[in-house]
């Protein structure tokens, strides 16, 4: 990876939030337990807090969870927990912010049917020196991963209200805002918890490369305007990660705007709440509503999404028409491909991948990385990306002379053999011609 992902987040800058929320009253009355299932009603809230801790860091997180009474009001402390086995879904506030704060994320998802535990870190928190490098080492990664050890304990600690009642078997979900969001990342990157089964971070920038122990379905939720968590580094970390995925760009607005209740918060909401009910309650209704939460009754929304693991294709070489050369992935793949082969070997297989509505990605045998537009299509074409995002998407054109030919999605543009096939492949035409036409040779 080319960006520095240490170089994005000044102090006193992210999520820096504010108001805080009255609990509200005690109320009375245990429930009984339900099998868990998708909820179709939405949920009182109520709360407890747990004074916990990872060694000497203070980690007193609030528990925000589904509970019986009437929706709609604050959170009520001690709350008997609603009928039902939940999923566990954690949340991380911003720099200077708290559970409360966040209410606007944080609530909905108790209201839906999630138990949510809120952590307040010991030293990003409101009131505290606001200590980023705490996230940077992995300090609030891993205090993350502590209150999700804590918090599946309480379904089999004697006397908890929580005992019998949370799901310790499909995974947990996470997310956070900003700082919290690059908590969130964290944990699917250098310091991963192999018990996440969905995350979603907001506004969050690219800490490190995806583990391999964590098999998650993960949202980015970001505004491409963002003076403080660059847009870019989240599109990196989106475009590393394997299946399943999805982007949700706010496009002309910044760093929080659509986490509030006004520009695009029902869109954020709606989509947040619906990937957790997928990932977490195998709610396959909310998976297909996802497209139209994240872009209806807006016009400043983009939403992307691969939403199942790429499937294995037929190993396939190019044969240029250009100069009737073989594409090869030059030098194991370390440089861009070029159509200079009069033979196939590794270097000139592909695996041709459909990813629906004619679109392909191209995976190179020799190295096992997806071919990519690199640079938005500017610069040439090479197998250097471990997953599928727009750059590595092509449309195939099957051409009336049995060729084929593929538009990159990273800027509509044809792959072309320039230069009578000397020069790298590269998207850059806008119309067919032999250069940009190709022998599909199987096998």
């Amino acid at each position: 990876m080319a960006v520095n992902r240490r170089t994005f987040l000044g102090l006193g800058a992210a999520g820096a939030v504010a108001a805080v929320h009255a609990y509200g009253a005690t109320a009375a009355t245990a429930s009984s337990l339900a099998p868990a299932a998708a909820p179709t009603q939405r949920f009182a809230i109520g709360v407890r807090e747990y004074a916990w801790s990872r060694g000497s860091r203070r980690l007193t997180t609030r528990i925000f969870y589904p509970a019986t009474g009437t929706p709609g009001g604050n959170p009520v402390v001690n709350a008997p927990i609603a009928n039902g086995v939940f999923p566990i879904c954690e949340f991380s506030h911003g720099l200077g912010g708290n559970p409360e704060s966040y209410a606007p994320l944080v609530r909905p998802l108790a209201e839906a049917g999630f138990v949510v535990p809120a952590p307040v870190f010991p030293t990003t928190s409101s009131g505290t020196s606001g200590n980023i490098q705490d996230v940077y080492n992995g300090n609030q990664s891993m205090d993350v991963s502590q209150v999700i050890t804590n918090t599946l304990a309480l379904n089999t600690t004697a006397g908890s209200p929580f005992a019998g009642r949370l799901d310790t078997t499909t995974g947990v979900g996470v997310a956070g805002h900003s700082l919290g969001g690059m908590t969130t990342h964290g944990l699917l990157t250098a310091w991963p918890d192999s018990r996440i089964a969905a995350a979603v971070p907001f506004a969050c920038v690219d800490m490190g490369n995806p583990s391999t122990t964590v098999k998650a379905n993960v949202l980015f939720v970001h505004g491409d305007q963002d003076p403080v968590c660059q847009y870019s580094s989240a599109r990196q970390a989106y475009g590393e990660l394997p299946a399943p995925k999805a982007f949700l760009t706010h496009r002309g607005t910044g760093h929080d705007q659509y986490i509030w209740s006004g520009y695009n918060h029902t869109q954020t909401v709606a989509t947040y709440v619906d990937w957790m009910r997928w990932s977490l309650y195998a709610d396959t209704a909310a998976r297909d509503r996802l497209r139209t939460d994240a872009t209806s009754n807006t016009s400043t929304t983009t939403w992307e999404a691969v939403l199942t693991p790429l499937p294995t294709g037929p190993t396939v070489s190019l044969r240029s028409r250009a100069n009737n050369q073989y594409v090869c992935a030059q030098n194991a793949g370390a440089n861009p491909l070029i159509a200079n082969r009069t033979a196939i070997g590794d270097w000139e297989r592909f695996d041709l991948i459909d990813l629906g509505d004619k679109n392909v990605a191209l995976k190179a045998r020799v190295n096992g990385q997806y071919v990519c537009a690199e640079n938005a299509g500017a610069d040439a074409l090479i197998a250097n990306r471990t997953a599928v995002g727009p750059w590595e998407t092509f449309q195939r054109v099957n051409n009336s002379d049995g060729t084929i030919s593929l538009r990159a999605q990273a800027n509509n543009l044809y792959v072309t053999a320039g230069n009578a096939g000397t020069d790298p492949l590269i998207a850059g035409r806008t119309t067919i011609g032999p250069s940009e036409s190709f022998d599909l040779i199987s096998g």
